[in-house]
This record gives C-alpha cells, sequence and structure tokens, in this order.
C-alpha cells in the first residue's frame, strides 16, 4: 500500500553529502548485487550474501546497476549529488542464483505476466482474451495501481533517437488498444465509458494537437473525476475483477517475480517467484511479460541511472512503491538491451520540498499565478510552458532547483478559502506572506532590489501583453500587486521513470545484436525505446497511452507464442 513520502532531515541529507552514499535502505540494496544481502519484497533477514556478477566492468560507486548489464558498460562522470528522493520500495529481483533446495514448487502456465498495474493487467486480459490461454499474473503488492491523467493515441519519433518500431506501434495500434480498454470496462462492473475531449490547440505555445481520452463513471465522486491520476487505482480495480472471473486467468498479490530463467542462448523459459511461502518456480509454455514499471521508488538505482539535476532536488509525486526497476534489472540478467542511459524521467514542476502541491491541497490557484523566481530573486522561465519544461527549467538553477519559488499577491488570489490552505505550508516554512515584496524578498533570503525590479519588469509586460523575456502568452496575466505577497516553495518533482528494456513491434524484448529473446516480452514503463531524454509533457497522455497499447499487444503476442 501507498505510503506518504518523507523529506529527508537535514542531518541525513548532511550524512549523504559527505557520505557520497545514495539511499541505500534494506531494499535499495537491490536484490544480489555485489557483497550486499539480497532484499526482497518478502524476506527481509533470510536471504543469502550474493555472489559477484561478471558482465559488467564499470566502477559506479554502487555496482549493482553496473553488474547487471549484460554486456560491458563504461563510466560516463557526472555530478555526484546525493537526491531527496525518499520513496524506497521493496526490490524483488534478486540476481544472485537460488538453490534448488530453496525452491518449494513448480508451476505451469502459457504465459506468465510479471505486475498487476494498468499496463500488467491489460497484457493479461489480453493475453487471455481467447479463453483458451492460461495466464498467471502476479503482482508483488497488495493491490495493482496506475496513473490517469487521460490517455494518449499519436506521437513522434524523436528524430530516430529511438528506435522506430515502439513508435510505429503506438501509432499504428493505439486507436486498436483504446476500443479494445472500453470493450473491457463492458465487460466489467465499474462502469466505466472512454471520453474524447480537445483541449486549446495551441497549449502551452506548442503548435500540437492537444486531444485526450477520458474517463468518467457513474459510480465515482467529481472530485475522482476531476483529480489528476484519481481515477487510475478503481481502473485497475475493476480489470483486476474482470480478469480474476476468466477460467483461464489468475491473479496473485503479494507474490513477486524475482528472477528470470533461460536457456543457454535461447527462450526464456519461465521464472523463480516468491510468496509467503518461499520461492517457487514458474514454468512457461508460451512467454513471460515484463510489466512491472519503472524505478522511481528505488533511489539507488535512480542515482546510478539518471542525471543528478533530474533527481537532486526532486519530491515524489503520487508515490508507488512497487516501481524499484524489477523488470528492466531481470530483463538485463538474460541478456536484455537496456535503454540508453540517462534514463528518462517523467518530471513535473509544483514540488514541495517533500512531494507535490496536488490540487486537493487548495493552493495551486495560487502557486500557478505567481512568477518563476530563482535564488537570486530573478524570475527565469515562462510559467506558460509544459510541467515538465518548467521543472527542467528549475533544475537548470543553482544547486538544481533547491531554492526556487513561485512569488504571487493579493491579486493571484482565487478565493479566501486559498489563504486558509496556504497556512500548513507557512507553518512548515514552505511559504511566507508579507506586506510589501522588500519584506518578502526578506525572508526568501533574495536581493530585495532584484525582486521588486522583476516584478516590475513582469507588470509592464501585462500593460503592454508582450513578455520580452521569455514570450509568455499575456492574454490572461495579472500584475504581481495588491495588500499582500506571497512565495512558495518551487521545486521538482518526480512521477515516474519512462526507461527500460528496448522491444520490437510485438513487444519482444532484443537484446545488444537487436536480435528477439525469444519467450520474454515488455510493456509500459518496463519497457524502452519510446522515450529519449525527456517525456514529452505538451503531448497529451503517450504514457499511459504506451502502458495501455504495449499491455494490450504484448500479450497478444505472448498468447500467440510471436
Amino acid at each position: 500500500m501507498m505510503e506518504k513520502a518523507k523529506g529527508l532531515t537535514s542531518s541525513r541529507r548532511d550524512f549523504l553529502k559527505a557520505s557520497g552514499l545514495a539511499l541505500l535502505g534494506s531494499a535499495a540494496a537491490a536484490g544480489a548485487f555485489g557483497a550486499v544481502p539480497t532484499a526482497s519484497a518478502y524476506a527481509e533477514g533470510d536471504a543469502a550474501a550474493a555472489a559477484p556478477a561478471e558482465a559488467g566492468i564499470a566502477n559506479f560507486e554502487t555496482d549493482m546497476y553496473s553488474d547487471v548489464f549484460p554486456t560491458g558498460v563504461r563510466y560516463i562522470p557526472v555530478i555526484d549529488a546525493p537526491t531527496d528522493m525518499d520513496r524506497q520500495g521493496k526490490v524483488a529481483f534478486e540476481l544472485r542464483e537460488i538453490g534448488e533446495d530453496e525452491i518449494t514448487r513448480t508451476e505451469e502456465t502459457d504465459v506468465l505476466v510479471a505486475g498487476c498495474g494498468i499496463t500488467g493487467v491489460c497484457a493479461a486480459l489480453s493475453a487471455s482474451d481467447d479463453g483458451t490461454t492460461q495466464v498467471l499474473c502476479l503482482e508483488k503488492m497488495s493491490e495493482g495501481r496506475g496513473m490517469f491523467e487521460g490517455m494518449g493515441v499519436t506521437g513522434d519519433a524523436a528524430y530516430y533517437r529511438v528506435p522506430i518500431d515502439p513508435i510505429k506501434l503506438w501509432a499504428d495500434r493505439s486507436p486498436e488498444a483504446a476500443d479494445w480498454l472500453q470493450a473491457k470496462f463492458d465487460e466489467g462492473d465499474g462502469q466505466i465509458t472512454e471520453g474524447f475531449k480537445i483541449n486549446n490547440e495551441n497549449a502551452h505555445h506548442f503548435d500540437v494537437p492537444q486531444t485526450e481520452v477520458t474517463f468518467t463513471s457513474p459510480q465515482w465522486s467529481e472530485q475522482t473525476i476531476k483529480n489528476a491520476g484519481g481515477a487510475g487505482i478503481y481502473i485497475v480495480k475493476d480489470l483486476a475483477n474482470t480478469l480474476s472471473k476468466r477460467a483461464n486467468a489468475e491473479v496473485r498479490y503479494r507474490s513477486a517475480v524475482v528472477k528470470l530463467e533461460r536457456e543457454e542462448g535461447g527462450r526464456v523459459t519461465g521464472a523463480i517467484c516468491k510468496d509467503v511461502d518461499g520461492y517457487f518456480r514458474v514454468n512457461v509454455k508460451n512467454g513471460v511479460v515484463l510489466a512491472t514499471g519503472g524505478f522511481d521508488a528505488n533511489p539507488a538505482m535512480l542515482k546510478a541511472w539518471c542525471r543528478p539535476e533530474d533527481i537532486a532536488n526532486a519530491a515524489s509525486w503520487c508515490p508507488n512503491y512497487g516501481t524499484t526497476g524489477d523488470g528492466q534489472l531481470m530483463g538485463l540478467a538474460v541478456g536484455g538491451q537496456m535503454d540508453p542511459l540517462p534514463a528518462a524521467v517523467m518530471n513535473f514542476d509544483f514540488g514541495s520540498p517533500e512531494s507535490f502541491y496536488s490540487s486537493n491541497l487548495g493552493i495551486t490557484g495560487l502557486v500557478a499565478g505567481g512568477l518563476m523566481i530563482n535564488e537570486e530573486g530573478r524570475r527565469f522561465a515562462s510559467e506558460s510552458l509544459p510541467f515538465q519544461a518548467r521543472s527542467n527549467a528549475i533544475t537548470a538553477q543553482r544547486q538544481y532547483g533547491e531554492n526556487c519559488w513561485r512569488v504571487a499577491s493579493s491579486a493571484q488570489v482565487p478565493a479566501p478559502a486559498v489563504l486558509e490552505a496556504l497556512e500548513p505550508f507557512k507553518e512548515k516554512g514552505w511559504a511566507f506572506e508579507a506586506d510589501s515584496l522588500e519584506e518578502l524578498a526578506g525572508m526568501m533570503e533574495v536581493a530585495a532590489d532584484t525582486l521588486v525590479a522583476e516584478v516590475a519588469r513582469f507588470n509592464g509586460f501585462v500593460d503592454n501583453k508582450l513578455d520580452e523575456d521569455f514570450n509568455r502568452p499575456m492574454e490572461k496575466a495579472v500584475k504581481i500587486e495588491g495588500e499582500k505577497y506571497y512565495a512558495i516553495k518551487h521545486q521538482s518533482s518526480i512521477l515516474a521513470t519512462v526507461s527500460g528494456l528496448v522491444v520490437d513491434y510485438e513487444c519482444r524484448v532484443l537484446d545488444y545484436d537487436n536480435e528477439v529473446i525469444p519467450g520474454l516480452y515488455a510493456a509500459g514503463g518496463a519497457s524502452g525505446g519510446f522515450f529519449h531524454t525527456n517525456y514529452p509533457r505538451h503531448i497529451f497522455g503517450p504514457s499511459i497511452g504506451r502502458c495501455v497499447t504495449f499491455g494490450f499487444v504484448s500479450g497478444q503476442s505472448a498468447a500467440q507464442g510471436v
């Protein structure tokens, strides 16, 4: 289940800076790398020390995340910045050899799906649609989860910095996947229906189509429908309920896939898994689908594989503790190809020092209305940029945006209730209220004359309807002026990582010679070849669109043994 993410205390952060260590908790020690004791989702004191891995040659600070690569890797120097991410999930993957004497039983199935989030449940449903293929879906957490703001069904090929197959697959089959998903909703009990919404054609100053597939149900509250991501858990629950009713399918929770098994140079024949009764083997006739999501709940892996600016002062948005990179690591361990590193993350602004200023907190109107101000008291970006672009602008500031703000005034307060909602943040020292900009600058510890000049310059842009600094659309802009002035801490945040195992048009995992690994498939956040460097937030919903489409296709491919 989800727990509240907490920020690091100053003393702990100072320790991390001094020692140069990532957050290596018992689960962050990532299965069985090096001499680190194995950590899994279920056994926290009974694991043996690992045998050293052989493939990786780089000397990363955390060798565990280079040793798993099936090919030689090299070290590229990056700034060794600690991360504020304090969202540590329990890692199921194990690299060590698991002895036959540890395996308590053996099971047989046609298709094994690792993970029952939105990708995994779609893969399991798709694989079992024929009514005859036996499907076993294992989820290490107590329930599957999924984030749904909407679903996108279009994209671009990132100038061939990613393989063409995954992009083409999305473009070709996402409409079919959307229709298929509605058919699964019709089969379920949740009364969920898809809709279609056309947004501002020039949203965020990007001249691209702004359309989305939306979701609603008479069983949901108005808050669930309006809150970004709020419907995700209900969607996954409904799909999993439909899956559980099928005679040829089974879904189990608190059951983890920990290690793939592959014939020498041949097929993936199944996996070693673990539940409360211990390790068990699942022999698979047709294929294994990896649908375990990203690795945003594994701070050590984030540090090893991501740019420091993406993680140094980033908090968690809607933390999911199940996404610890199990699929990526399992695929690499049997020869799979990983996206080029550093990994791409789905990053947003509106981050607080601990979490995210979500809409239900009641202050987003004030935050959104303010100017983006850095540690020097200067405005540094257009406030109309997409979330991800604003996040990148924040992390480009000194100390990766640790001291960035949104500065607003009484003119940006949409309702008195916002000021009441602001009080807890003032008590934490994340927000300030002052009678003047000079007083506010003192609280922010920025140069008062600089802040006053920046606000005056922006107010002039409002008068002239032209932002000469960052070309922000000014039609609806309001001056920073009034009886009160406000500053709210404004940092970056991470929802997910979006790099994974490279797949072809059928979602088959490729090795480093671009050859198919028979019997192994990957989809959603565990798959790669789709995003390069960044998540394109000016295009709506490519992440969920990929999860549903690739889940649908990987299930079909695995069932058919393609």
